[in-house]
């Protein structure tokens, strides 16, 4: 289940408490913040478990977004994903910076999209899981790099988990590893980087994109 929503409904029952609180101040009728609670918590939950939490999503990605800066971290987790998916060469068929595009295209909340095997099979395993993971952690290893934090990522952390534990594999460790190696790669191909951030800021096409990091990538690490 999206977790987004949950947070989300959590936030506005905190909020109504307060609300609540400082009604009598401002001459408030406590029914109003209650009807309202009922109308919006009754939309949230029919959103959560009807529509996997997609409206609130993306209410919440459509608010955020008026941010130029969140926009531009959006832009630079992506091109993290992008870079490590083409110096390993897997396919990347689209990218999407928005929970909206991503909802045109039957995706989730947006991101390169890259063909993902349905299952690891035990002969590949390793050597298949271990390009992937490394571009699932390539978009927090990149925010890391170029604003000293990480604020997305939560669902790529979840897939490599997911996938790694499925494996039974060890997950902290090559979890490491995978962050280790998007790292050395993106700082390797830093040019190719930042050209790859101005193309999807001018939302370049992927053959586009693919053109440009044929420019300015060294091989694979």
């Amino acid at each position: 289940m999206n977790q987004t929503p949950l947070n989300a409904i959590a936030l506005f029952v905190a909020l109504l408490s307060g609300s609540i609180l400082v009604g009598p101040i401002f001459n408030i009728a406590p029914e109003i913040p209650f009807t309202f609670a009922a109308i919006v918590l009754g939309l949230a939950v029919a959103d959560t478990f009807g529509y996997q939490g997609k409206g609130m999503t993306l209410f919440l990605d459509g608010f955020a977004r008026l941010s130029p800066q969140y926009r531009q971290r959006v832009i630079h987790h992506e091109a993290g994903h992008f870079l490590t998916a083409y110096l390993l060469d897997l396919p990347i068929t689209g990218y999407t910076l928005t929970a909206w595009e991503a909802l045109q295209q039957g995706g989730g909340q947006g991101g390169v999209c890259i063909e993902t095997p349905v299952d690891f099979s035990e002969t590949s395993a390793a050597e298949q899981v271990e390009r992937y993971c490394t571009v699932w952690m390539a978009g927090g290893v990149a925010e890391d790099l170029v604003y000293k934090a990480v604020e997305g990522g939560k669902n790529d952390l979840q897939q490599l988990r997911q996938t790694l534990n499925r494996l039974k594999m060890n997950v902290k460790v090559h979890e490491r590893q995978a962050g280790n190696r998007a790292r050395q790669m993106i700082r390797a191909n830093w040019d190719a980087y930042e050209a790859l951030v101005q193309a999807m800021t001018d939302r370049k096409s992927v053959a586009e994109c693919r053109q440009i990091l044929g420019q300015h990538c060294s091989a694979a690490v």
